[in-house]
């Protein structure tokens, strides 16, 4: 009796589309240069608002914060009606990411970032702040659950 021996074969992607191994927030903003073009997934928090939309961690402020880019046009379904929930204005939320990130340029309003992530999948999304409070009390709201902060969700 003869006996089948299957053997998986594997697809070789070109190095510029294989996904990223797991990465911090923090690892894009300490080596960008490695990660600029890559498509990468990511945990953050977002603060956004009128003329807003950056993408931040505390545990590496002193590298900056990242414009998010959530286009509508370039958003699967599902992130798009997450994002029709989120508080309308103004607000800071922790989310998981995956998109486009570039760094080597300026980005945002009035070019005042340094990086840039073009979000494809928004998930995981948990609202900590609706609207915008007084400075000392987001400050409160990310220490206990940012990115970074005691307990992040």
């Amino acid at each position: 009796m003869s006996r089948l021996v299957w053997i998986p074969l594997v697809l070789l992607l070109p190095s510029s589309v294989q996904p990223q191994s797991s990465i911090t927030f923090c690892d894009l903003l300490r080596t960008p240069e490695k990660f600029n073009g890559q498509q990468v997934t990511i945990r953050a928090t977002w603060r956004y608002g009128f003329e807003w939309s950056e993408l931040y961690c505390l545990d590496c402020l002193d590298r900056g914060k990242a414009w998010l880019e959530p286009s509508f046009s370039s958003l699967d379904e599902s992130s798009r009606r997450r994002l029709k929930r989120i508080p309308k204005g103004a607000g800071i939320v922790n989310l998981t990411i995956q998109g486009t990130f570039h760094a080597g340029d300026t980005y945002g309003h009035l070019n005042g970032y340094r990086y840039e992530i073009m979000a494809d999948t928004i998930r995981n999304l948990v609202v900590l702040s609706k609207g915008m409070k007084n400075r000392n009390k987001e400050e409160e709201i990310e220490k206990r659950w940012a990115c970074g902060g005691a307990h992040p969700r």
